[in-house]
């Protein structure tokens, strides 16, 4: 499987440069999914084991898991600015929930530095 990626990227990479940028920043769109994985699944994972307090507790997290899988499938699609941009999103609904204790203290740190590992990953500069 492993092998079979790295020539798909090579042969993106390589039809990318006589077709122009779009098939180069997909391919590199592909490398960030590849190498970002384990920040995303850690992202994920702990997104769907946080406890929230009060209100729909469901409906919360259902929508935290949405904007995380919506962020790798963006970025899987070579969106990476979109993919961003929901992570952003997420920092902002966590950060809402702490502020009015629906999460706790420690629970926003973790779900932060995930969410900043993941955006770091992707978006190393």
């Amino acid at each position: 499987m492993l092998t079979r990626l790295s020539a798909t990227l090579a042969v993106l990479f390589l039809v990318g440069l006589g077709a122009g940028a779009p098939v180069a920043t997909a391919a590199l769109a592909t490398a960030s999914v590849t190498t970002c994985t384990d920040e995303l699944t850690a992202l994920g994972t702990n997104v769907a084991a946080a406890p929230i307090t009060s209100g729909k507790v469901e409906k919360e997290r259902a929508g935290l898991v949405k904007l995380v899988g919506d962020a790798t499938a963006l970025l899987e699609s070579g969106k990476v600015t979109d993919a961003l941009v929901k992570l952003a999103n997420l920092q902002t609904k966590v950060d809402e929930l702490a502020a009015v204790g629906r999460i706790s203290a420690e629970s926003a740190a973790l779900l932060t530095a995930d969410v900043r590992a993941a955006t770091a990953c992707i978006s190393p500069v």
